[in-house]
Parts: C-alpha cells; structure tokens; sequence
C-alpha cells in the first residue's frame, strides 16, 4: 500500500464519526449522569414568532454542585434575579434586584416541598434542573444523524465539534405535540465529549389557531461557555456574601399574578388536548357537565410535591361526589414524572406538558397552578401556589353534594396548623 493512500485512510479514520449517532448523544448524557460535582454555565436565547407577533427573550444560568449538599444556583432573566446557595448547612435565597434575601439551616425534604418561589427564581431554578436534563437527553430522541463537523468558537476559544441533528420521540405516548414538530442541532466538543451548543426548534404542523392563537414557530439556542464535569469548586463558592444594602427577611415576595386570575375567573375554560397511555385522544371539553380540576406541577417544584399528601386525601373525599382530576406536568423529562407519579400512586390521570401549550392555554407561569372548572366548563378557581382550604372552599361552592369538603375547609380555618419553630 502507497504512503498516500495510507495517509488518506488514517485521515478518513480520524475525522469518521467514532460511533452511531445516538450511541454518541447517550454517552455524552451519560457523562453529566455520572458526574459527581459540577460547573455549568449556559446563555440560553428563545425566539418565537407567528403571523402576528414576535418575541424574544435571554437568560442566564449557572450551576455549581459538590458533594455534601453543597451547591450554587444563580439565573437571571427578564422575571428577575436569583442565587441559590447552599454549604450543606445552612442555604440562603437571594433576590439582588429585591435587595432582599432569606437564610435557614438546611431543610428536610419534607419542608422544602412546601415552600414557595418567587418569580425572581424560575430562571435560577432552570439552572438546578440543568445538568439534570442534559443527562436524559438522549431520551427525548427518536433519531440522530452527523452533519459535516463544525469549529465553534465558545466563550473566546475554539471547540472542535461533532454536529448531529437528532428528531423528537413524536410516537411516544408520553409527548402531546399534535401542533408542532421538533428538532435539535447538538454541537459535542470532540476532545472533552460535552456538550457547547444546542439549538432546539419547534415547527408548527398546521395553520390552524391553537386555543385562539396563531401557531408559533419557536428556536431556542443554548450557549454552554463553562463545563466543567468532576472537579470542586471551593468552598467559598458556596457561602452567600450578601451586599452591605441586601435585608435578611424571614420569608421573599410570594409569586401571585392577580392579572391571569382576573382573567381567568368565570371565563370559559380553553380547550386542551390529551392523549391516554393507549394513545386514545380526548379533549377537556369532553368532560363539560362534570367539574374538574387541572393540577399543574412538576418533580422540580418542592411546594407542588409538598401538596401531593393532602391532594391524595381530597381526591379520595371529591372523587366519588363527581369531581374529575387531571394532572399536567411541566417536565422536560417525561420519566421524572412518571416515577414520580408512580412513587406516590396517583390515582388521577396525567399529562405531559412538555411544549408548554397547555400551560400558555391557562397563562401559567409559576407552579404550582390550581384550576376548578365547574359543570359548565367556566373557571372556578384559578391560584398559584394555592392553600388547600381556599380550594376546599371552592370545591364546595360546586353543588350541595360538596358541602362536606367546605366544612372541612372552614375547620381547617377555624384551627390552623401552628407552623414548626
């Protein structure tokens, strides 16, 4: 064999893609699964547009993790500001354009469920569910292929990169996507197997209006300029030097936005699009002459998994008087809901609600979001971070037959519980 042709063949090898596709985008997932600590800093810009609108919006995020309940979240976005710290003693929350911030011992998983984010944080929060998602990326996909590789340049410095172009997992009973198609582009650095870039696109399928609205054609690009897998940060890092102007308080601004409840409250419900297990297809307008009620959660929101308890026991007290549940979650990753589900035994059916569609179809912002619709298909009830004795109440203005769930409401009133020291 000639010194040209073996020089050609070692070429052709070097630059051949090592492995299929998918094998590549699930070793790479599998590497920020296995991580122990973490630096991660990403700059996500989300365009979306229509026949009639556009908007544009940018975050930034980072995410620092050590063992030993040590982290450091911080994001920023057009909703606000935040860091979340902490030195797996004590953890603080701070709101920098609120100049204000919380600090508590380290709490049980029983007590964080239950306490409530401001809208500051959800930028933040994106940030601790980050690396998490990253790692089950490769189960969002139903297909990969390699485009010609590509060098980017991150953060000043240049990355060569593997390019694959990867298809949603469509056919997946647990992804509801009747108006829109997605696609990724991933770009995996070659030497360090990380991922720097992604562009996630979002295609509408149809001309036709969803919940009134013209459909949307969505890019979201994702720039991860710091990725560092396995390596401490130190301690400092994980301890919050509050400004000399920053307040302590007991408790941050609580996340209501009375606007979507006013606007929502006595309206017909918009209509919503399920899809069953056994990929049957219902609509929410199906259920009209029954009262139902929409939980909206996620397995990242610690109050929505801290209402779960007294979900269970008022699902076994309405359910039987004619009260249909439904529940839609807002993971990126179905599997974390449906553990999760599985876990706890929800008995009421849910949803995933991963294009955001059905939480836009009822303004939803924060979560945890409670929604009665009565008989009639009109809301009821519409709260974020809802008390179970102001649905209570609401349930029982229902009908006669729901009397007894307003009484417990106003026991429940009349004796709060006493909050632990």
């Amino acid at each position: 064999m000639s010194f040209p042709t073996v020089l050609l063949l070692a070429v052709l090898a070097q630059a051949a893609p090592p492995q299929k596709a998918l094998d590549l985008v699930q070793e790479v997932s599998q590497r920020y699964a296995n991580a122990k600590s973490y630096h991660v800093d990403a700059v996500e810009e989300r365009s979306s547009s229509s026949e009639l609108s556009r908007d544009w919006q940018k975050s930034f995020m980072t995410a620092i993790v050590i063992p030993g309940g040590h982290y450091r979240y911080e994001g920023r976005y057009f909703g606000g500001n935040a860091v979340l710290i902490s030195d797996g003693t004590s953890e603080w929350e701070y709101l920098p354009d609120q100049k204000a911030y919380t600090q508590r011992p380290v709490s049980s998983d029983d007590a964080a469920k239950r306490r409530i984010r401001p809208q500051d944080e959800v930028a933040a929060l994106n940030a601790k569910a980050m690396v998490g998602n990253l790692s089950h990326l490769a189960e969002a996909l139903k297909s990969a292929t390699f485009l010609p590789d590509e060098n980017v340049v991150i953060a000043g410095k240049n990355a060569d990169c593997y390019v694959i172009r990867a298809a949603d997992v469509m056919d997946d009973f647990r992804v509801r996507r009747p108006n829109s198609a997605r696609e990724w582009t991933l770009w995996i650095d070659k030497s360090r197997k990380i991922l720097v870039k992604k562009l996630e696109r979002a295609t509408p399928l149809s001309d036709v209006p969803v919940n009134g609205m013209p459909p949307r054609t969505t890019e979201t690009t994702t720039i991860y300029p710091v990725v560092e897998l396995d390596k401490q940060e130190s301690a400092s890092t994980f301890t919050l030097n509050a400004p000399a102007d920053a307040r302590l308080v007991e408790e941050l601004p609580n996340p209501f936005f009375p606007g979507a409840r006013s606007a929502m409250i006595g309206r017909p419900a918009p209509e919503l699009h399920f899809k069953s297990a056994d990929g049957k297809l219902s609509e929410l307008s199906s259920l009209r002459g029954k009262p139902v009620f929409l939980d909206f959660w996620a397995t990242w929101c610690g109050p929505c998994k801290g209402l779960v308890p007294d979900l269970l026991k008022l699902y076994q007290e309405t359910s039987p008087l004619g009260l249909t549940w439904v529940g839609i979650d807002n993971d990126q990753n179905p599997d974390a809901a449906d553990k999760f589900i599985a876990k706890e035994n929800l008995p009421w059916p849910n949803y995933h609600d991963l294009d955001g569609s059905m939480g836009a179809a009822f303004q939803r912002n924060p979560i945890p979001l409670g929604v009665l619709i009565d008989a009639r298909g009109n809301v009821a009830f519409y709260q974020v971070a809802y008390e179970m004795k102001d649905l209570r109440a609401a349930i029982g203005k229902l009908g006669p037959e729901f009397g007894s769930v307003a009484k417990t409401a106003e026991a429940s009133s009349a004796n709060p519980t006493k909050k632990p020291d």
